[in-house]
């Protein structure tokens, strides 16, 4: 998808001032070979702000903006509007359904899983600032516009959110195929987060031991595994009515 003029800051001060600002920022492409005091400024404020950060060649920031003054600074706007994990979990003290996008990086994908998210009843979805594709327009679409309506939790570190969440006395349950139990003979808790992982790699083998449980769909043919986004639909399914 070809970005617009409305979703792109370009330039050295806008970017730095849209990060400064709390501006809800996507992700921000730097030139590769930016050095020096500026540099240093966006990667802390990036840090800071939680903001994917990548240092790409001119070519790509030319293909970006066109023929248009960028200084070696992108960044794209974010249709929505993240939360920090402990500022949302101060206000949900009650039962939670959390979906963890664990190395998910198709856009359609996650917004099919956030479609099935809304339909059934998902209160937030966790998205890891590095492992994860950028929300936009496409993403949108895909979702019908649910992820919208939909609280996305964005983090540094999906490692650091599972010991947050457990913190917060929230078990956590992680899909996985080898794993023993199957999801409709399990009885998820009134706080639940459970992990979703890509395609081709599944959930990291460094969450596993980190999870409460493991759990996989039951099937009756013997094909390798079903799309991530309609896994999570039959997850999300369960959730709702068990």
């Amino acid at each position: 998808m070809k970005e617009t003029a409305r979703d792109v800051i370009y330039g050295r001060n806008p970017v730095l001032e849209a990060l400064e600002a709390g501006a809800d920022i996507e992700k921000v492409l730097i030139l590769q070979s930016l050095k020096g005091p500026y540099e240093k400024q966006i990667r802390h404020w990036a840090k800071e702000m939680n903001v994917p950060l990548a240092r790409v060649p001119q070519e790509k920031l030319t293909a970006i903006v066109g023929n248009k003054a960028h200084q070696g600074a992108v960044a794209f706007i974010s249709p929505i509007s993240y939360f920090d994990i402990e500022e949302w979990l101060a206000e949900h003290t009650g039962p939670v359904k959390l979906a963890i996008l664990d190395g998910i990086t198709d856009v359609r994908n996650i917004g099919a899983i956030a479609r099935s998210a809304k339909v059934f009843g998902i209160d937030a979805l966790i998205v890891s600032a590095k492992q994860a594709g950028r929300i936009n327009a496409d993403t949108v679409k895909t979702s019908a516009g649910a992820i919208l309506q939909l609280d996305v939790i964005r983090v540094s570190s999906t490692i650091g959110a599972l010991e947050i969440l457990q913190n917060a006395e929230i078990s956590i349950a992680a899909t996985h195929l080898q794993a023993n139990d199957y999801l409709d003979a399990t009885k998820l808790a009134d706080r639940q987060a459970v992990i979703l992982g890509s395609e081709d790699k599944g959930v990291d083998r460094n969450l596993l031991p980190l999870c409460d449980s493991k759990i996989k769909i039951r099937q009756v043919g013997d094909f390798d595994s079903l799309n991530v986004s309609v896994a999570a639909g039959v997850v999300f399914y369960h959730w709702s009515v068990s």
